[in-house]
């Protein structure tokens, strides 16, 4: 009978052991990294983001000047679609930048002066998709304002702008708005605190404002490339960056047609601002390569507004072209000049040059 190893039977039982718990234990540690990937691809699924790092130099000359000013800004873009199995539940837009103005001739109502540091929030926003189907969506948050040809057109950031800033006395404001497409057309109609870049309360300032249009594309900074009209509203009691109220209303019509590689773009206002009657508007004729990726455009601006004095007229004519071969870069240029004042002022002129990047 051969004879029996106890010490040798006792380490075979233990290095059994410790296999056993080895084995258990890469079996765990596999499960836990499959199920981490499961729920990390589970939520890649959900939520399909585009994060971009934008950054921007803007040089401006005057003729009142004479020397060289402008804007440097750096922020972060970011754009999302969250969804389950069956549909988009939001869509969520956020523009976060710091701008830092140097001698800018021209410095936005929000600056604390020609040279200054500012947090510049632009359009930041939750889309909630209630309907499911875009007919009917909820959004809260920092929007652009729902008004004229600017609404159909992404121009933030850039030289080409409309009318809608000088037209309402803020582009953008704290608040909700009811929006959605429909097969014939497209609404939104929005209520905000009324106090435009930050949000403020003193004096309980408001707005009231919306459009109805066209069913196109608005996301697109060279247009729509279709026939399409829009109508929109403003009402306001506006919170000035001076601490003063200010009380305007306006009803608007914009239009745009395509005829090849030209576009021709207009809109018309009129309402009142301090209870004083003004009409103005814009028109654009503007020329794209097929790429899209050069846009020549000339803007030429008018107003007519009932001053103290009586009725007086002002117009001004702007020539603009942006480069934008690819996504992660465009240079733009463009230069204005009023061609008539409404109250008698120097003669100037805005020379701008931008540089802009994405990554």
């Amino acid at each position: 009978m051969p004879r029996f190893d106890h010490t040798a039977g006792r380490l075979n039982r233990a290095l059994g052991f410790l296999f056993g718990v080895f084995a258990m234990s890469m079996s765990t540690s596999h499960a836990q990294e499959s199920q981490t990937s499961s729920i990390l691809e589970t939520w890649q699924d959900a939520y399909q983001q585009v994060t971009a790092v934008d950054a921007s130099v803007t040089g401006l000359h005057t003729r009142r000047s004479q020397d060289w000013g402008g804007a440097y800004t750096f922020g972060l873009d970011h754009y999302a679609r969250l969804s389950n199995d069956i549909k988009d539940l939001a869509t969520i837009n956020l523009q976060l930048y710091l701008t830092r103005f140097e001698d800018h001739p021209m410095p936005p109502g929000f600056a604390d002066g020609p040279t200054d540091w500012e947090f510049t929030p632009r359009i930041n926003t939750i889309n909630w998709h209630v309907s499911g189907d875009g007919r009917f969506n909820i959004k809260v948050g920092h929007y652009e304002m729902p008004y004229g040809i600017e609404h159909t057109i992404n121009s933030n950031g850039t030289l080409r702008q409309f009318t809608t800033g000088p037209n309402l006395g803020t582009k953008v404001d704290w608040g909700v708005t009811l929006n959605g497409t429909l097969p014939k057309f497209l609404y939104e109609v929005g209520v905000g605190r009324g106090s435009g870049m930050d949000f403020k309360s003193d004096g309980n300032p408001h707005l009231l404002v919306g459009r109805i249009g066209s069913p196109v594309n608005t996301q697109n900074f060279w247009g729509t490339g279709q026939t399409a009209y829009g109508l929109s509203f403003f009402q306001g009691d506006l919170l000035r960056p001076n601490g003063t109220h200010q009380q305007r209303w306006r009803v608007g019509l914009d239009g745009q047609h395509y005829l090849g590689p030209v576009g021709l773009l207009g809109e018309v206002s009129a309402g009142q601002t301090e209870g004083r009657d003004q009409v103005n508007g814009l028109v654009e004729v503007n020329l794209t390569n097929p790429s899209e990726s050069l846009l020549l455009y000339s803007q030429y601006r008018w107003q007519y507004q009932d001053l103290a004095s009586g009725w007086a007229d002002g117009s001004s004519l702007a020539i603009g072209v942006r480069y934008a071969p690819s996504y992660r870069w465009a240079l733009s240029t463009q230069f204005s000049q009023p061609l008539r004042d409404m109250v008698p002022a120097p003669d100037n002129y805005v020379f701008a040059l931008q540089a802009r990047f994405r990554y």
